[in-house]
């Protein structure tokens, strides 16, 4: 650490959730699925393991974007692709947020929303939920640079209908096939 600058050294950083070695839990909040795949994903597997291993990715991931906006009905340009939802998510913050306004997230929320915005220098706060831990969406239409939500909420795991949160600017879905109105549709300004 003593080779790090001084901002890098006052962030504090995220703390994973406990990571149990004995494997008799289920880890919902880490996406994990105690079925193995199927036979039909292990078969596909090995069929997209072949000698184009051995080159170096399309950078574009052109055939995935195109692949995944034809599931969505969406435009190629539309989708982004990155190595997991963290990625996507720091890339986010960098690209729509300026530093010299404030952000907005949920107060009980993914706790790498404030690491990123410290990382970035991105000046934020955190909005209260309501006492049954909802977010209220009228609770972040004050002057502000952005607002982050998941949807549905990480850790409460509750969702808004996307009719409730179309002016929010990033919407974090790393958690929707647990439940929720995707916000993927908002996307499409074809």
């Amino acid at each position: 650490m003593r080779y790090w600058n001084t901002h890098l050294r006052s962030i504090r950083p995220y703390i994973p959730g406990e990571q149990p070695l004995d494997r008799k839990f289920i880890k919902l909040n880490t996406n994990e699925n105690p079925f193995p795949p199927s036979p039909k994903v292990r078969k596909a597997m090995k069929k997209a393991v072949n000698s184009n291993l051995r080159l170096y990715p399309d950078p574009t991931c052109r055939v995935l974007r195109e692949t995944i906006s034809k599931h969505f009905q969406l435009n190629p340009e539309n989708v982004f692709i990155g190595n997991g939802s963290d990625e996507v998510l720091a890339f986010s913050f960098l690209c729509f947020f300026e530093p010299t306004e404030q952000i907005l997230f949920p107060d009980i929320t993914y706790s790498f929303y404030p690491v990123y915005a410290e990382l970035y220098n991105l000046p934020y706060s955190s909005v209260p939920l309501n006492s049954s831990f909802e977010i209220i969406p009228e609770d972040y239409l004050l002057r502000n640079g952005g607002v982050v939500i998941p949807n549905p909420n990480a850790p409460t795991s509750i969702g808004l209908p996307s009719k409730e949160i179309e002016k929010i600017v990033l919407i974090d879905e790393a958690y929707f096939d647990f439940g929720g109105d995707s916000c993927v549709p908002l996307t499409d300004w074809r």
